[in-house]
């Protein structure tokens, strides 16, 4: 039985680029890293735990890696750095200054209706997740504990749909299968037969 799929959030190094992927595999995890994150396929590349920098190099410990983890890609030869390494001299009331200005709108408007994440893209969620604590509880104008409460319940939306979306793709494949299986008898002969 094939291992289920669970997800990630993905950064690249700078932690410029955040995306959320469902992946079954270290390889898949891999394959998927390089597409989300614009890498060639002959590029070398290495993943490696957001929080201490501990490579994850095979199958075996991948599999023990908590759903939800964020793993940090490696391109080349760069190396993992804490996140807060050489932010000493930023601005410290420069808040969002990475995000577009879409982006602030949308985290604003939820001040005044949080319910408005279920009309969010996939985009749009994963920008949510992806911004600092820090920024976001400052645009909310709330805690960092509220801030990190929020991007939690926008992962857990986000993996959802891709749940979902996983579910309605395998029933397409099983209707197809059914409607072409010579097997399976068409229920419409068979209701003609019952009405005459």
């Amino acid at each position: 039985m094939a291992a289920p799929a669970r997800p990630f959030k993905l950064w690249s190094n700078d932690r410029n680029v955040k995306k959320s992927v469902t992946v079954v595999s270290l390889q898949d995890l891999l394959k998927k890293g390089r597409t989300k994150l614009n890498i060639q396929p002959n590029e070398n590349i290495k993943v490696v735990l957001e929080e201490d920098g501990t490579e994850i190099d095979d199958e075996d410990y991948f599999a023990f890696v908590p759903s939800n983890s964020t793993i940090v890609v490696l391109r080349g030869s760069e190396t993992w750095h804490h996140a807060d390494a050489g932010l000493s001299g930023q601005d410290e009331t420069d808040y969002g200054s990475g995000l577009s200005e879409r982006t602030k709108q949308l985290i604003i408007g939820l001040q005044k209706d949080l319910s408005r994440i279920i009309a969010f893209s996939n985009d749009d969620l994963e920008q949510i997740v992806s911004t600092s604590v820090s920024d976001l509880s400052h645009l909310l104008k709330e805690t960092e504990s509220y801030a990190k409460a929020l991007q939690d319940a926008c992962q857990r939306h986000l993996d959802e749909r891709h749940v979902t979306s996983e579910a309605i793709d395998l029933l397409r494949l099983y209707h197809q299968s059914r409607k072409n299986s010579p097997f399976v008898e068409d229920d419409s002969k068979k209701r003609k037969l019952e009405n005459t």
